[in-house]
């Protein structure tokens, strides 16, 4: 009965190749741009190591790969490594914006 589950399971997942290979990493990494709540704590984790990890690993992929995608794969490449690159930033961005925001009270405070 379980292998019967497990083959019905295999059969809706779509093949694997270059693209959905691609998407698995970039889905992680949007995943953990946006936070992964602690099922424990029920705080919000956002993991911008794993996600530069990620964008290494797939500039690294770009590179080994160069000349050798169709256009179709050498154009998802590229356009979710911008993308993830972008969130990145942006993350990173509001990170630093809401620390500056307090970091002024307490500059203030020692200039008194």
């Amino acid at each position: 009965m379980e292998e019967t589950v497990a083959q019905e399971e295999a059969q809706q997942l779509p093949p694997v190749n270059f693209i959905s290979f691609l998407a698995d990493l970039v889905t992680t990494a949007q995943l953990y741009l946006e936070g992964i709540r602690n099922p424990e704590t029920e705080e919000v984790v956002i993991n911008l190591g794993l996600v530069k990890r990620i964008i290494d690993s797939i500039e690294m992929l770009e590179e080994k790969t160069k000349g050798n995608l169709t256009a179709p794969e050498a154009n998802f490449l590229a356009n979710t490594l911008y993308e993830l690159r972008m969130g990145y930033v942006r993350v990173i961005n509001s990170q630093e914006a809401a620390a500056s925001e307090e970091a002024p009270e307490e500059e203030t405070d020692s200039t008194s």
